[in-house]
């Protein structure tokens, strides 16, 4: 991940504790995490740059996705300079050392090649914790173009190799198309 510092841009997210069940994660990130019972409830916490220097060993979670890139580098807010989270590398490094799951997320901004960007900044944790797109209303004026969330998600994948995003979002899964749920599948 590159490393950078400055901030201005407010995005509004707020710490968010997702709890959330192995078995919603199982198809979509079954390689990133180790068998486990059936049911099991797992904590995870969604990590954003509004926390910063979080300690993340002495959380209560079992795994944290952390907000790696905005945009594609215009965002510039605590920890986020140039749209890369600077304290990203320690909370996942923190993350891998505590024995807890981590994965990774874009925000998107609706702008082009947000996939590329996002790639390029986090490619070295790919095929070693889930990955997502961050697909939200705010500071996203492709907001509802299910277009652009496919070819995030399939630039994503070529750049990858075949590593297939999860789709982050929040109440409005009844309007996702079908063929997104199903290839991609869906944290909501």
């Amino acid at each position: 991940m590159k490393i950078l510092d400055k901030s201005k841009h407010k995005h509004g997210r707020l710490h968010r504790r997702v709890g959330m069940t192995l078995t919603a994660l199982v198809a979509a990130v079954s390689m990133s995490f180790a068998p486990a019972a059936a049911m099991a409830d797992m904590n995870g916490y969604d990590i954003s740059n509004w926390q910063c220097g979080i300690d993340i060993a002495n959380t209560q979670a079992d795994f944290v996705v952390i907000g790696t890139t905005w945009g594609t580098g215009q965002v510039y807010n605590n920890c986020l300079v140039s749209g890369v989270n600077t304290d990203a590398n320690r909370m996942i490094a923190q993350a891998q050392a505590s024995g807890k799951k981590f994965g990774l997320y874009h925000y998107a901004m609706g702008g082009n090649p947000e996939a590329r960007f996002f790639y390029a900044n986090t490619l070295n944790y790919w095929r070693h914790g889930i990955v997502a797109l961050d697909w939200e209303m705010d500071d996203n004026p492709a907001w509802g173009d299910w277009d652009w969330v496919r070819r995030f998600m399939s630039e994503c994948e070529r750049l990858s190799g075949g590593v297939r995003p999860l789709l982050y979002t929040g109440p409005v899964a009844g309007t996702i198309p079908q063929d997104i749920r199903d290839r991609y599948g869906l944290w909501i």
